[in-house]
């Protein structure tokens, strides 16, 4: 009996599952509290319930859904009140990973951010909003790669979900100079300049937050 081959299928079929309903909460396909259902998510993906289930366990945990008892599961939306403690927690983590990357790794985090916003560019001329999106996140990720605080990169996992999911359904109209001041911040050295400029730019995002959540 090959136990590791037994357990490999359904293995499987729960990261298929997973990546599938995170992609459609994502990209919108599944709107911001809507309930969604095991068995028709099931139906739909043509597998058990069961790998259905244990996916919306771990889009639990990073907060794209919500399970209300005896009400079901929904995927996340915020109030306007935690769209302002999210913004706020955001720039706490994000400028504290910023400081310590600059501290540690300078060079490479300077050389990464003007990468991907010579990518932002691209994409910008194009108006391919989802890869602007995938670029941004990947442009705030650099912070955290190159941060030597473990704590700090698990601090930023709490919200990174609900921040890919909220990006895509409110993309920034002015990606690149937005972000093309905070790389020269970092090439510069002045770490007071960049933290600020990044809070800014946190902040600035707020009001698209709450559009996407639905508050107008």
């Amino acid at each position: 009996m090959n136990l590791p081959l037994r357990l490999e299928r359904p293995q499987l079929l729960t990261e298929l599952a997973l990546e599938r309903i995170r992609t459609a909460i994502v990209e919108g396909q599944i709107k911001l509290g809507e309930q969604v259902s095991e068995a028709q998510l099931a139906l739909q993906m043509g597998v058990s319930k069961t790998p259905v289930r244990e996916a919306l366990v771990r889009l639990a945990h990073d907060g794209l859904v919500q399970v209300h008892p005896q009400r079901g599961t929904f995927v996340f939306k915020l109030d306007p009140d935690q769209v302002g403690q999210l913004c706020r927690y955001r720039a706490m983590v994000e400028t504290a990973a910023l400081r310590e990357a600059m501290a540690s790794a300078r060079p490479a985090l300077a050389r990464n951010m003007a990468c991907l916003v010579a990518e932002m560019q691209v994409a910008e001329e194009a108006g391919d909003l989802k890869a602007l999106s995938r670029i941004d996140m990947q442009f705030h990720w650099q912070f955290f790669e190159l941060c030597p605080n473990e704590y700090l990169r698990a601090g930023y996992e709490v919200i990174r979900g609900q921040l890919v999911a909220l990006r895509h359904r409110s993309p920034i109209t002015n990606a690149v100079s937005s972000h093309q001041v905070l790389v020269e911040a970092v090439e510069s050295g002045d770490v007071e300049q960049a933290c600020s400029l990044l809070r800014e730019h946190v902040f600035d995002n707020e009001p698209r937050y709450r559009t996407a959540c639905g508050q107008g």
